[in-house]
């Protein structure tokens, strides 16, 4: 039989805790933005000034195949989808496959009339840190081994996202100095010794449902306080320029995962 609707919170799909589960419809919303505009200077209209995405809802609808006179079985299966569906995480579905979002259940399935087996149940799913379906695997591009090199990334997808770095140290002796320039945007890690021999430079975006931010670390240790430069390296979709130098030979990777407008 084939499924044309599948949809799986960390891998385990909603129709697998019971055979009895029909999933009737994937409905995806519209990102929503939030746009702050002032008004033009000849006084007729606004101009925007900032864009954001801030969320992206998916609503999930499922019908449960069970007897009109098994209310305790109904009752008992819906509690499974509501814990199934109440931690939240990585959400996939069978028609973008590789992709995925990050997400908070917002609206729970009620548990409607008991009597009435054709009863469509609802639940929403909410996407706040990342609002956009993103590649499950990065695309990756790695330099060779110097105090200084370029290189490009081919970035996927149709809206901005972040790059991820790694900057390994491959000189045998400390470094002091670390500059990347990734499309267009500069940052600059500089003190006594930022890299020992062996330790890594790592500018990432550690993401939970509800939180991602930028941080940058060496073996654990935040280096944070030692940049100048961009806040974040930030690209968008196409090819992406990147070069780096080191007061000591290095090796740079750079991974990016594309969203999806």
């Amino acid at each position: 039989m084939i499924l044309k609707r599948r949809v799986a919170l960390n891998g385990v799909h909603l129709d697998s805790l019971d055979e009895r589960i029909v999933i009737t419809g994937i409905d995806e919303a519209a990102g929503k933005d939030n746009i702050t505009a002032v008004t033009s200077i000849n006084g007729a209209g606004q101009r925007v000034v900032k864009k954001r995405r801030d969320t992206l809802d998916v609503t999930v609808k499922f019908a449960m195949a069970i007897k009109n006179d098994d209310m305790e079985g109904r009752a008992l299966l819906l509690e499974a989808v509501n814990a199934w569906a109440a931690k939240g995480g990585w959400l996939t579905v069978n028609y973008r496959p590789d992709r995925r979002l990050g997400v908070v259940l917002a609206q729970a399935p009620g548990g409607g009339d008991q009597f009435n087996w054709a009863n469509e149940y609802t639940m929403v799913f909410r996407a706040y840190a990342v609002p956009y379906w993103e590649d499950a695997a990065p695309a990756a591009a790695t330099s060779g081994t110097g105090a200084s090199g370029s290189m490009q990334i081919t970035v996927p997808g149709s809206a901005e996202t972040v790059a991820d770095v790694t900057v390994a140290n491959k000189s045998g002796a400390g470094i002091a100095k670390v500059e990347l320039t990734i499309g267009g945007k500069y940052m600059k890690f500089e003190t006594g010794t930022i890299l020992a021999s062996g330790q890594s430079l790592v500018v990432d975006h550690p993401q939970t449902v509800n939180q991602i931010y930028f941080r940058a670390t060496v073996s654990g240790s935040s280096v944070m306080r030692y940049r100048t430069g961009a806040n974040d390296f930030t690209v968008q979709p196409g090819n992406v320029s990147i070069s780096f130098s080191a007061s000591r030979a290095v090796q740079v990777n750079v991974s990016v995962k594309g969203r999806y407008l």
